[in-house]
C-alpha cells in the first residue's frame, strides 16, 4: 500500500505535464496525495475493521455496505483531490439521496488503483478473487473494471509469495492482458497517451513493474511513459512494493516517509501492517 501511495504522489506531478523521461527529481515537495491514495486507504480501513476477513455472503455484504459509506465519507472530506467524474457523480447522488447509489458499470482504472490492500490480505487465490470483486463492484461492476482490479491484486499476491517476474508476467499475459508481451519501453515513451480505462492503463502499469529493478525504478518507468501517471504509478508501485520490499523499508521509502508523506498517512500505513501481521515495520 505504501508503494501505491508513493507512486500516486510522484505521478501527481506529471499527470497533465508529462516529462517522458526517467530523469527527474523524485522528491518534489509540490507533489500531492490524490484520490488514488485516499481510496486505497478507504479500502484498507474497512478491511482492517473486518479483519480477519470472514468470506460468508453476509460478511462480504457487510464489507460492501461499510466501504460504500467510507468511499462517500472520503469523497466528502477530500473534494479537491482529483476524483473521477463518474465516481464524483456517484458520491454526490449518494449524499443527495441519503442513500448509497447502485454501481455505474465503470471500467475506469479507479478500480485497480485502490485494490492493493486486497493483495496483502487475501490468503488464497480464491479469497483474492472474491474479495477483489467485493470491494470493486460497489462502483466498478463492468467486467473490465473487475478484471483490472483483480489483475493488480493478483500481481501483489504472487509477489508476496515469491513468484518471479517471469511467472507473474506469464500469468498476466495468459489470463489477463496478452498485449503485455508486445510492449516495448522505448515505444511506450514515444507513443503512449493518456487513458483512464483499465484496458489501456493496467497492462502498462504491470509492464512498468515487470521491467523494473526496484520500487523507485518502477515508478520512474511510469513517469517516463506518461499518461494517467498518478494512477499508473499507484498500480505499478503497489506491485513493486510487494515484490521488492514486503518485509522491510528501503532507503527510498524511508526518505519518502521522512520528507514527503504526511505523518497521519504514515501512521495509517503502519497500522495496516501491524493489523495484518507483516514484518514491514519492525
Amino acid at each position: 500500500m505504501l508503494g501505491a501511495i508513493i507512486g500516486d504522489m510522484v505521478g501527481s506531478m506529471y499527470e497533465f505535464h508529462p516529462c517522458k523521461t526517467k530523469k527527474f527529481n523524485i522528491y518534489d515537495y509540490r507533489m500531492r496525495t490524490t484520490d488514488d491514495s485516499y481510496l486505497t486507504m478507504a479500502v484498507a480501513k474497512v478491511l482492517m475493521d473486518n479483519y480477519p476477513i470472514n468470506y460468508t455472503k453476509e460478511s462480504l455484504k457487510k464489507i460492501q455496505k461499510e466501504l460504500a459509506k467510507e468511499f462517500v465519507r472520503t469523497f466528502r472530506n477530500n473534494l479537491n483531490c482529483g476524483f473521477g467524474a463518474k465516481f464524483y457523480d456517484w458520491c454526490l447522488a449518494s449524499l443527495d439521496m441519503c442513500e448509497i447509489q447502485p454501481p455505474y458499470n465503470s471500467y475506469g482504472n479507479g478500480s485497480a488503483m485502490r485494490i492493493s490492500p486486497v493483495g496483502w490480505i487475501a490468503k488464497t487465490e480464491k479469497e483474492l478473487k472474491t474479495l477483489s470483486k467485493t470491494v470493486t463492484e460497489i462502483t466498478h461492476n463492468h467486467p473490465e473494471g473487475i478484471k483490472g482490479a483483480e489483475a493488480i491484486a493478483l500481481c501483489i499476491f504472487m509477489a508476496l509469495r515469491g513468484y518471479t517476474k517471469d511467472e507473474i508476467g506469464e500469468r498476466m499475459i495468459k489470463e489477463y492482458y496478452p498485449e503485455i508481451a508486445g510492449f516495448c519501453f522505448e515505444n511506450l515513451v514515444k507513443t503512449y497517451e493518456f487513458s483512464e480505462i483499465c484496458q489501456k492503463s493496467v497492462p502498462q502499469a504491470i509492464y512498468c513493474f515487470l521491467i523494473s529493478n526496484s520500487l523507485e525504478d518502477a515508478i520512474r518507468n511510469c513517469v517516463a511513459i506518461g499518461g494517467d501517471v498518478d494512477t499508473i504509478g499507484a498500480m505499478a508501485g503497489s506491485i513493486a512494493e510487494a515484490y521488492y520490499q514486503s518485509d522491510s523499508l528501503c532507503d527510498f521509502e524511508d526518505k519518502f516517509l521522512y520528507l514527503i508523506v504526511d505523518p497521519e498517512v504514515e501512521d495509517f500505513v503502519k497500522k495496516f501492517h501491524q493489523t495484518i501481521g507483516t514484518g514491514k515495520f519492525k
